[in-house]
């Protein structure tokens, strides 16, 4: 239906989501990583269903619920821990 807004979000979110997991997960703080990786979730999943037709409110809600569960859950998943490695004396 809205294919540039669509377009749009996907490339956003993967723009924000990519330096985000593989470059600032070891220096950000971890809630900040993490927040960051949902929210570029629900960008990427708004942005999926906006380029299909005929979606309903059920693909809405499992798509950006289960996305911004499963972002970062994967990336923590693949890549390792969020935040910056505890300091040992």
């Amino acid at each position: 239906m809205h294919d540039g807004a669509g377009i749009a979000l996907i490339v956003a979110g993967t723009v924000v989501a990519v330096p985000t997991a593989f470059l600032l997960r070891t220096r950000a703080p971890g809630p900040l990583v993490a927040t960051v990786l949902t929210l570029c979730g629900l960008a990427l999943g708004a942005g999926a269903l906006l380029v299909q037709d005929h979606v309903s409110t059920t693909n809405w809600v499992l798509t950006l619920v289960l996305l911004s569960f499963l972002v970062p859950a994967h990336a923590r998943i693949v890549l390792g821990p969020f935040g910056p490695p505890p300091v040992t004396a």
